[in-house]
């Protein structure tokens, strides 16, 4: 692509430095160029096609600098220059639109350069030798609606934008607004419309480009004549400055294309809204779009699709501000979006990297599974014991929310006055009781949810676990069992604690009320305490039917212990599965080289070059003298619907046929 130098500067902001600009460019691994009319050839790699456009060869040019990315400023050129005032537009207040006008003059007809020309007549717009050619010019290459006048009968120290008069039946369409000169209506700005003739004699003429809200945009009843109701509303763009910089650019023209002078310019109505200002996460950005781009490249990618991105700090948020004539930026996958339409999306990765957010399993979900996995591995027992527990059973009172009245039970004699459980261990304890009566031991432990008041829904999630009795059998070695201890309890703990993602666990002496003195102990991990253990002391057990048995206690609240990290899971793409494919045999003399016949299957079985090859090669044997025999494998891509095999034959027959015509033997 050329791009003028002129334009390249305007850009940036100042003065581009040739041999600087090559420098970078054959750095990046793009093909560049100077011709002699101020213009650079850029022919980048795909990688980096935003190289090939005049706003992201700027950001490439701002981000290499040391200031780093910025806001273009503009330069003194001509080409540039702010329009002049002296043109008094005004406007009546809250109207939700605007107008821009010049008042150019010209020295003769209007002859547009080879190129503008033929697009106008590609575009079906008849030149008229006049600035309505250059209006029509921008209005294509803006897309927004402008209109020309002849200015030498117009009273231009009047010309105000109002709204239209709802009484008038013969008026504007609702939401229409009128650009008028004294008394005179210049122009009905609600619909697209052409402009008007001018003289190709004209000296002094009034250019105006104008912008409409959307919601004001209606289609126009009544009757009289009236612009095409299907056709496309007079609103370009959410920003009312878009008239203004159309404006720019027809003057522009006027002085470039046709030597004309610009008398004076002004502007009405509704201002540009303030830019919006995002501060998308840096990582996230290049997560989307590429993990290894560095925070220049993707503040110059942003910057060449319009937004005005501050100098990048790594480990910060970057200070992004959108323009609003591109409100569609609202977030990261916008930016992201954008930032891969100017680098060029054949360079994005095939697959997203995996993302850090889930959707993956919660992790109290993972915790309990993962604890009631350890537990019953070390050959613990899984019971659930009643939410409702008599006012009479071991450790009733121990953990029970101060909140929780005792419930009155209405039905069967002796469910009255009950409390509902602060703990898992009392219910534990009990069911713990039988089996020792019976079996002599109980290794049982609970995941189960206890209140943390008496609102409805406010619960926690705990572990609890007993160990009381053998835990050994009897041998010749200990003729005696071994019973459960502390060191047996303090095993399922760290257990517990490695299924929870925690490396350490610590053990602090604590009294606690039910334990015995020096076998009570709070369980902390990191330092926050997050249960207790023990032993319990003789009038506890007792009451769980463990009378002269240790047992061994703990209760983990799983709220403060947290979760594992969540792993995401493995996906495994499957390969792709290879095309279809037939094989030939061809028997050939041996001076027909290998490269014919392959280019005869291909020929003949509609498939490309490189998808044909030589699988095998016999000579002598059963083959006759002179001669070779050729195993060919043919891979095609399918053209046709109907079953597989149906078009294999087809084009294996096809191949027979052309081998045949040629005196070659196949099969």
């Amino acid at each position: 692509m050329k791009i003028p130098l002129a334009w390249l500067e305007q850009e940036c902001g100042g003065p581009v430095d040739r041999a600087t600009l090559l420098d970078h460019l054959h750095e990046s691994g793009a093909r560049a160029g100077l011709h002699a009319d101020r213009l650079v050839e850029v022919l980048p790699p795909p990688e980096l096609a935003h190289l090939g456009s005049v706003r992201g060869l700027a950001a490439e040019v701002r981000a290499r600098s040391a200031a780093g990315p910025t806001a273009p400023q503009r330069s003194a050129s001509r080409r540039s220059a702010p329009l002049p005032d002296g043109l008094v537009v005004a406007a009546e207040d809250g109207l939700p639109g605007r107008v821009a006008a010049a008042v150019v003059r010209l020295p003769g007809e209007v002859r547009l350069p080879g190129a503008a020309a033929d697009r106008l007549r590609a575009a079906g717009v008849p030149l008229t030798g006049t600035v309505a050619d250059l209006a029509a010019y921008v209005a294509l290459e803006t897309g927004q609606p402008l209109g020309a006048a002849d200015a030498g009968e117009l009273d231009l120290t009047g010309l105000r934008l109002r709204s239209a008069d709802p009484a008038d039946p013969a008026g504007p369409p609702p939401g229409g607004l009128l650009l008028r000169a004294g008394e005179r209506t210049v122009a009905v700005l609600g619909r697209d419309t052409p402009a008007a003739a001018v003289p190709a004699d004209g000296r002094d003429t009034l250019v105006w480009a104008w912008w409409l809200d959307p919601a004001a945009a209606h289609p126009a009843p009544g009757p009289g004549p009236c612009p095409d109701p299907d056709g496309p509303p007079a609103v370009r763009g959410h920003d009312p400055r878009s008239c203004d910089r159309a404006v720019a650019r027809l003057v522009a023209l006027v002085t470039d294309w046709a030597g004309g002078t610009v008398t004076a310019a002004g502007g009405a109505g509704a201002s540009a809204p303030a830019p919006r200002v995002l501060r998308p996460d840096p990582g996230e950005l290049r997560r989307l779009v590429d993990p290894d781009l560095d925070l220049a490249t993707l503040a110059a990618l942003l910057t060449a699709g319009g937004a005005v991105v501050a100098p990048p700090e790594e480990g910060r948020p970057l200070h992004v501000t959108v323009p609003a004539a591109r409100p569609d930026l609202d977030g990261v996958p916008a930016l992201a979006g954008e930032a891969a339409r100017v680098r060029g999306y054949p360079t994005l990765l095939r697959r997203l990297p995996p993302s850090a957010a889930g959707p993956w399993p919660d992790r109290a979900r993972l915790l309990r599974r993962g604890l009631t996995t350890a537990a019953l591995r070390r050959g613990l027992q899984q019971v659930t014991t009643p939410v409702l527990l008599r006012s009479g059973e071991p450790l009733g009172a121990v953990g029970t929310p101060p909140a929780a009245e005792p419930v009155t039970v209405h039905g069967r004699a002796g469910l009255r006055a009950m409390r509902v459980r602060g703990s898992l261990l009392p219910g534990l304890l009990v069911v713990a009781g039988r089996a020792l009566r019976r079996t002599g031991a109980a290794h049982v432990f609970e995941v189960g949810q206890v209140p943390r008041s008496a609102a409805l829904g406010d619960e926690s999630w705990r572990f609890a676990a007993v160990l009381a009795g053998a835990v050994a059998p009897p041998s010749l070695v200990e003729p005696r069992p071994r019973t459960a201890g502390f060191a047996d309890l303090n095993g399922l703990l760290r257990t517990a604690a490695a299924a929870a993602g925690h490396e350490a666990l610590e053990l602090t002496p604590e009294p606690h009320a039910e334990f015995a003195a020096g076998a009570s102990f709070t369980v902390r991990v990191r330092g926050t305490a997050v249960g207790r253990a023990g032993v319990l002391s003789e009038e506890t057990a007792a009451l769980g039917d463990a009378a002269g048995e240790r047992v061994c206690c703990a209760e983990l609240d799983l709220d403060l212990l947290g979760g594992p990290a969540p792993v995401p899971p493995t996906v495994r793409i499957p390969e792709p599965l290879p095309p279809p494919a037939f094989n030939v045999s061809v028997v050939v003399p041996e001076a027909v080289s290998a490269g014919e016949v392959l280019r005869v299957v291909a020929r003949a079985g509609g498939t490309e070059d490189r998808r044909v090859a030589v699988k095998d090669l016999l000579q002598g044997g059963q083959v006759p003298g002179g001669h070779l025999s050729l195993t060919v494998r043919a891979e095609f891509l399918r053209t046709d619907d109907g079953p597989l095999r149906d078009e294999r034959r087809r084009r294996r027959e096809a191949v027979l046929r052309a081998l045949a015509d040629r005196g070659w033997s196949g099969r």
